[in-house]
C-alpha cells in the first residue's frame, strides 16, 4: 500500500471548508488520538487493502506494469459535544469521500466507554491505479 493513498485522503478532507470549519485542519490526522488531544477530531486509518497487477505485469517492460490498489481506509470522528455533531461531520466527510472517486463500505456510531467521546467509524475503499 502507498502512503500516497493515505495523505491523498487526508487531502481530500483538509480542502474541504466545511469539514474544516468543524475540525481545524490540524486535527484531522492519521493515526489515533490520546486523550489530551483536541475534540472534535477525525482520524484516519488504513485497515486493510489489495494490491494486484494486470495481464502481463510480470513479464512487461518498466514503466508499463499496471497495477491496481485498493486500499481501504477507516476514518473515525471523534466528539464530546454529542452523536448528532459527529453525525454531522461524518455525513460531510462521505459526500468528500465520494466525490473523490471512493465507495463507503460501512459506518457505525458508537459512545467510546473508555474515552468518553461519541465516535462515527466509517470505512471507505480508494482505487488508484500505478504504471510501475
Amino acid at each position: 500500500m502507498s502512503v500516497d493513498a493515505t495523505r491523498q485522503i487526508r487531502g481530500y478532507l483538509v480542502s474541504n471548508a466545511t469539514i474544516t470549519n468543524y475540525v481545524p485542519t490540524a486535527d484531522i490526522r492519521i493515526g489515533w488520538p490520546k486523550e489530551e488531544d483536541n475534540y472534535p477530531c477525525i482520524t484516519i486509518s488504513k485497515v486493510t487493502g489489495i494490491d494486484y497487477g494486470y495481464l502481463g505485469y510480470n513479464t512487461a517492460a518498466a514503466g508499463t506494469k499496471i497495477r491496481r490498489e485498493e486500499p481501504t481506509f477507516q476514518i473515525d470522528t471523534w466528539s464530546k459535544n454529542s452523536l448528532y455533531s459527529s453525525n454531522v461531520i461524518a455525513d460531510e466527510i462521505t459526500k468528500v469521500m465520494i466525490s473523490g472517486g471512493c465507495r463507503k463500505n460501512s459506518e457505525n456510531d458508537m459512545y467510546d466507554d473508555d474515552m468518553g467521546i461519541y465516535r462515527v467509524i466509517q470505512s471507505f475503499t480508494y482505487v488508484k491505479f500505478h504504471s510501475d
